[in-house]
């Protein structure tokens, strides 16, 4: 069995178990998935298996049943380049390779997805999980287009890939990740993040139903 078939019998999670997992922890459980099923860790691979995994949170923005390959590139490069994380070995046009700390993560997504209580590994990754969060805040389209003076032009649909959700997430799940944003921007002191999560609140306040109390 070559490694495209071997990917394509990889089964997606129920949207329930990851929706409120963060991108950099997932991406990581792909790779492990990768190299437990013995197929080279390549981003290529990596685009294909993260989107049959996780399909919801990896899917391109507009046309959903395609996955998004920009997405898995920037979690890959946050996780192998930055020097802060450096979750992975390898780079993109190399390959990855996991390490021991690797290791660290993919047990932490494990437990994550079975619904356990987090172990204290993965208490002290907390920050940095937070970091990354806000991370994937201001490197996203809707935020650019803030920056840019065009957030008017700002989409349901780029507001949404901003809290790692689709048009097709229920209300109540996207509100939840809005709310835990906003507070680790407060927690982490990011002024930049509050100011522009609070421009949002307001600019999608029908949309979440932010008047509800």
């Amino acid at each position: 069995m070559n490694d495209k078939e071997k990917i394509e019998k990889l089964t997606p999670f129920d949207e329930t178990k990851y929706e409120n997992i963060d991108l950099d922890h997932l991406i990581m459980y792909v790779m492990g998935q990768l190299e437990k099923i013995g197929v080279d860790l390549s981003f290529e691979n990596a685009v294909v298996a993260s989107f049959k995994l996780f399909p919801k949170k990896f899917s391109l923005l507009g046309f959903l049943s395609y996955p998004d390959s920009l997405r898995v590139y920037t979690c890959l490069w946050r996780c192998s380049t930055d020097k802060k994380k450096q979750w992975l070995g390898g780079k993109i046009r190399q390959g990855f390779s996991i390490t021991e700390r690797s290791r660290i993560f993919i047990r932490e997504t494990e437990s994550l997805l079975a619904g356990l209580s987090p172990k204290k590994t993965l208490a002290t990754s907390q920050t940095r999980r937070k970091e990354s969060l806000l991370a994937e805040v201001i490197s996203s389209p809707a935020y650019l287009k803030y920056t840019k003076g065009e957030g008017e032009s700002i989409t349901e649909a780029e507001f949404c890939f901003l809290l790692q959700g689709t048009l097709d997430s229920s209300r109540e799940s996207l509100k939840e990740n809005f709310v835990s944003l906003r507070m680790f921007a407060d927690e982490l002191k990011r002024k930049d993040v509050m100011e522009f999560l609070n421009w949002l609140e307001t600019r999608f306040k029908n949309f979440l139903n932010f008047n509800e109390k």
